[in-house]
């Protein structure tokens, strides 16, 4: 049994003493990367060591490969989202309190402190048992520990002000009325970051059409008011208490959660009233002034927009399927007082023409599809399709006056302006989805902001120096680049200050805090100086003095004398910097394209032009069991739970080995259970090597070549693997396939003394080799091997060409193939066999197989044509079906075969006879046999009582069991 937390503590130790991972400029090739820093409002737990460890893994591997690797970390403290915490422990919420004192196993008469939001944050960074610190420790990342910080520290804060100066001088950060993610609570605008639920929630732009209403107007949101010449009627829900309330100089007809979402965005709103909606009555269509009915919905929520919607039959799926039930059951309009026949009478309006759909799309693909009901989640499908053909390629209609022949992506943009010209319209704002709830518990509304502060990503000079810098960049996976450039294009003005929470004060306005995604683009430019402003008074940090380090202007003897600053530190900074950048890889989850990763590229544009970060890594989501992890739910598995449990190696290589980092991970814990038990079969199979005597051997067997080949296609793959970021496949390669062919070899190969020799060679590869991935045990394993040093930074195993043997290769897996066929027989015979026979295929056949071939690698294979040209060749005649039937049967095999055994038999004549025959101990003993044979198929002396031998084909020998 192994003692993982033994191990992992003793080389933890080592490291921590050896100061193994504290890097400094010299002369050899740097790599720097870096991974988003963690938002530290909770324990770290294994969704974030699944986003922590991959980047570990890199710099482990980068360092054995001889670079000089910088690995830095720090805290993300600012923002509301900590602060939102400390006020519901301050509330004494009872689930929030549960989930801290059982959960996380704080006791309760410490809740008082955590009501300070530094407190808070500094015990889940550093302090708690279940902080980051000590599980990116437990874990043992090779971190340059000596760069840590906070974003709350004050010669980060000198930083960020800095940055900002230079924005600002840019005229990048403008202030202006603009829509907004918004929390009541807290009274403060709030992003992805400070979300409990809701990320990834977009603010959409809706226009509303004013439908009169006798004296009142009901205001309908919709996303494309190009749509109004096609409306039939208005929907609304007759289970939803409308109101009436005064909207500037008008009087709306609003859903009641309406209300309040019209205040927040700007409108003079009155008092409401409840309001009765008569369906026998009709209303008044903007700019076509047409009379419609109202007709009752029960899909139309109250709490989207104002509850009101408006109907397009020809060009909405929804529309079309709701109107259809309706007038398929007239009781239900009888029961709101409206006229079924009026009702039947109503038919689709089709005013976009789209090439590829008949009249009205909506339709169309309704009937294509089968839908035939309100509940059919195909209706989500149905709808994006009309949507997505009608604005990339849509007409309006000959007949729609004023915009007849318009693309509909224009028409969209003319008739909302006409809508507004007219005060006919009007616009609100909404989240594309919901619930969007703050963290501290609070939901969170769409707010029009006067005086917001935002950094303007609207400005096309700054985008362009972007999309520049973006196109210099290696993304990884390469389709994220399409993600990229979108977010981009879209990016408006986003809000970049807040009134409350942690960080650095706007510099222009000093009551407002720049807010947690405007103040994390360029720290990686802080870490590579982090330690050395440790010893630096921060009311010395002038911008003048990160002009210095970060761009090399003005002299640092004048610098040093008017802040104090010594030269030696001033130069040492600048000297760092200019090792270090640019960045070389940014690792970071999918889900900030739109926001983090996006606004990095933006800031490095415009602040470091010519040192852009060279890549970008994208991760996938972590889920446990299937579901979503939530800290504030306790929803979790805390890393030093899943270490203490399994070993911090174990949990290394099954956050590696399941997905690539840019795919979805679920953790299951049958499954680290399952990894664990292969992790110490592979100590244990290590150890049984280390035991073996050393022996000196000279002529290679063939098994020993295999192995030896077997194992420079292995340190082929995992270093192509890692160079591209591909860590599961890289532990395919070090860890699962290679144990496959070590334990192979130990079975298949006689001579004990050539079995010690090759595999303690082996062994000494094979540790390298997982040193990134499960660095703990081997080095414990490097040690007991009798090598000096850390394996951590041993050399990096190199292919070694001269050992790559494919002869070896092809023969070992020609007898392997053998080995599986005999099995497979020996399983369904009634009695156990004493005796096996092998007749291997005569030279006719292998040149058959040869022409064979070649027509396959041609293409598809005409047997006709292939039997002319073997009975041209080889001078065949008679027994055409026979023949026939054989080359049928070399095709099938044929096709089972990779292009590298193409090569091989093309190129030379497999000796089958000696393979097999080198092989019979092995055979026998794998088979527990008293005799094994081998012959040509068409030896006369050969033992074959039942003619198998006429069976006999390429690289299928024939077999006889008795």
């Amino acid at each position: 049994m192994v003692d993982w937390a033994e191990i992992d503590a003793k080389w933890q130790a080592a490291w921590r003493e050896a100061r193994l991972f504290e890097s400094e400029p010299n002369e050899k090739p740097k790599f720097y990367l870096t991974v988003a820093y963690p938002y530290v409002s909770g324990p770290m737990h294994i969704g974030h060591g699944r986003t922590y460890t991959v980047p570990d893994v890199i710099a482990r591997y980068k360092r054995m490969r001889g670079y000089n690797v910088l690995f830095p970390m720090a805290y993300h403290f600012t923002g509301t989202p900590i602060v939102g915490a400390t006020k519901r422990v301050a509330r004494r919420e009872s689930g929030f309190v549960k989930v801290l004192t059982e959960r996380y196993r704080i006791p309760p008469e410490m809740l008082k402190e955590f009501e300070d939001p530094k407190f808070y944050a500094n015990y889940f960074a550093r302090e708690s048992e279940l902080s980051y610190r000590k599980g990116m420790e437990r874990l043992g990342y090779s971190i340059d520990w000596r760069r840590e910080f906070t974003t709350i520290d004050p010669t980060y804060s000198k930083f960020i002000t800095w940055q900002y100066h230079k924005i600002q001088s840019a005229g990048l950060i403008v202030k202006g009325r603009h829509p907004v993610k918004w929390c009541p609570n807290d009274g403060n605008p709030v992003t992805d970051h400070d979300l409990l639920e809701g990320e990834g929630a977009e603010i959409v732009e809706f226009t509303l059409l004013k439908y009169r209403y006798e004296d009142q107007i009901l205001p309908a949101a919709t996303l494309r008011p190009e749509t109004v010449f096609g409306v039939t009627n208005l929907w609304l829900n007759p289970e939803v208490n409308y109101v009436s309330v005064r909207v500037g100089n008008e009087t709306w007809i609003v859903s009641e959660p309406a209300v309040e979402k019209l205040r927040q965005q700007g409108f003079d709103v009155g008092e409401a009233k409840p309001a009765k909606i008569d369906f026998s009555r009709k209303v008044e269509v903007p700019l076509i002034h047409k009379k419609v009915p109202i007709l009752p919905a029960s899909f139309v929520d109250p709490d989207n927009a104002t509850g009101v919607v408006g109907s397009v039959p020809a060009h909405a799926p929804y529309d079309y399927v709701a109107l259809l039930e309706l007038q398929q059951h007239p009781e239900v309009l009888r029961r709101w007082g409206i006229d079924p026949q009026e009702v039947a009478g109503i038919k689709p309006i089709s005013l976009i023409e789209v090439a590829g759909f008949g009249e009205s799309p909506a339709v169309d693909v309704v009937e294509r599809m089968g839908i035939k009901h309100q509940r059919d989640p195909r209706l989500e499908e149905a709808t994006a399709e009309v949507y997505r053909n009608e604005f990339a390629k849509g007409r309006m209609r000959d007949w729609v006056l004023r915009y007849a022949g318009m693309p509909v992506s224009q028409a969209k943009v003319a008739v909302r302006e006409e809508l507004l010209a007219t005060n006919e319209g009007a616009t609100m704002f909404e989240f594309s989805a919901k619930p969007v709830t703050c963290r501290c518990g609070s939901p969170v509304v769409v707010r029009v902001v006067e005086d917001q502060w935002f950094l303007n990503y609207a400005d096309e000079a700054w985008k362009e120096k972007a999309r520049a810098c973006l196109s210099r960049m290696h993304l990884v996976p390469p389709e994220t680049r399409r993600q990229f450039e979108h977010t981009i294009d879209w990016l408006r003005e986003w809000p970049c200050t807040r009134i409350i929470g942690m960080g650095t004060p706007a510099p222009w306005a000093p009551g407002w805090i720049i807010e947690s995604l405007s103040d994390s683009t360029i720290y990686m430019a802080y870490y590579t100086i982090a330690h050395i402003l440790k010893t630096v008074d921060p009311a010395s940090l002038t911008d003048e003095i990160f002009d210095y380090v970060f761009y090399g202007k003005g002299d640092p003897g004048e610098l040093s004398r008017a802040t104090n600053i010594e030269v030696e530190k001033l130069e040492q900074m600048r000297r760092e910097f200019s090792y270090w950048y640019p960045l070389d890889y940014r690792m970071s989850a999918n889900e900030l394209i739109p926001n983090h990763l996006t606004f990095h590229i933006f800031h490095h544009a415009l602040l470091f032009p010519d040192l852009c970060p060279r890549g970008i890594v994208s991760f996938g989501i972590a889920v446990l069991e299937g579901q979503k992890m939530s800290s504030s739910k306790g929803n979790i598995v805390a890393i030093n739970e899943a270490v203490e449990r399994y070993g911090a190696d174990t949990v290394r290589l099954y956050l590696m080995s399941t997905v690539e980092p840019w795919q979805d991970f679920d953790w299951r814990a049958n499954e680290a259970l399952a990894m664990q038990k292969n992790l110490e079969r592979f100590v244990s199979l290590a150890e049984e090597i280390i035991s073996l005597p050393d022996e000196g051997v000279s002529d290679l067997d063939q098994p020993a070549r295999w192995m030896l080949s077997r194992l420079q296609r292995h340190v082929q793959g995992t270093t192509e693997a890692l160079d591209s970021f591909e860590t599961r496949k890289a532990t395919q390669h070090a860890f699962f396939m290679m144990m496959q062919d070590v334990r192979w070899f130990m079975r298949r190969e006689g001579r004990p003394e050539m079995r010690a020799a090759v595999v303690k060679r082996v062994l000494d590869v094979w540790l390298r080799l997982l040193a990134p991935v499960v660095p703990h045990i081997c080095e414990e394993l490097w040690r007991r091997l009798g090598k000096g040093g850390f394996v951590s930074t041993a050399e990096w195993p190199r292919v070694d060409a001269g050992l790559v043997d494919e002869d070896a290769e092809f023969a070992e897996n020609f007898l392997l193939r053998v080995i599986d066929d005999v099995g497979k027989i020996i399983k369904v015979m009634k009695k156990e066999p004493r005796k096996l026979c092998l007749y291997v295929a005569p030279e006719w056949k292998w040149r058959a197989f040869r022409i064979a071939i070649e027509h396959s690698r041609a293409g598809a294979v005409d047997l006709g044509e292939l039997m002319k040209e073997v009975e041209k060749r080889m001078g065949l005649r008679g027994q055409r079906a026979e023949l026939a039937r054989l080359l049928q049967q070399m095709v099938q095999e044929i096709r089972k075969m990779a292009e590298p055994e193409f090569e091989i038999i093309s190129s030379k004549m497999l000796d089958e006879q000696r393979i097999l025959k080198e092989a019979t101990d092995f055979i026998r003993s794998e088979f527990d046999l008293g005799e094994v044979q081998v012959f040509g198929a068409e030896d006369r002396a050969r033992h074959d009582p039942l003619n198998r031998a006429a069976m006999a084909l390429p690289l299928r020998p024939a077999i006889y069991l008795e």
